[in-house]
């Protein structure tokens, strides 16, 4: 059964783990709810619930084994969750942290991690 997953982060084109969807359907670019709140891991962002920004997102239709794959990168369910989101291209998973982010963790408050690794 195939599934959409909204990509934020190194999913992208153009970063170093998009190998893992080369095969997928790019279905376009969307953009979330102001809804969350995004930081800077170092090598890669994460995402938090209850923040005010909107999320420059990758949708891509997924099969079965990439969608494993993709999980498996996140470190679905102990590191990252992940929930369904509304996009223009229909019900999609996003990846996310529970709970708060730390003080130091970097706020990218365009919402953009392609941007931001470009600033």
């Amino acid at each position: 059964m195939k599934q959409l997953v909204a990509v934020y982060g190194t999913l992208r084109k153009g970063f170093g783990n998009h190998r893992l969807l080369s095969d997928a359907v790019f279905m376009g670019f969307d953009q979330t709810l102001p809804e969350w709140e995004m930081v800077s891991l170092g090598g890669f962002p994460a995402l938090y619930k209850g923040g005010i920004t909107p999320v420059t997102i990758e949708v891509y239709e997924v099969t079965e084994e990439e969608f494993k794959d993709t999980d498996r990168l996140e470190g679905y369910p102990s590191f990252y969750n992940r929930e369904l989101i509304h996009t223009a291209y229909g019900k999609a998973w996003i990846y996310y942290i529970q709970g708060s982010p730390r003080e130091e963790f970097l706020k990218i408050n365009s919402g953009d991690w392609e941007k931001f690794k470009k600033e």
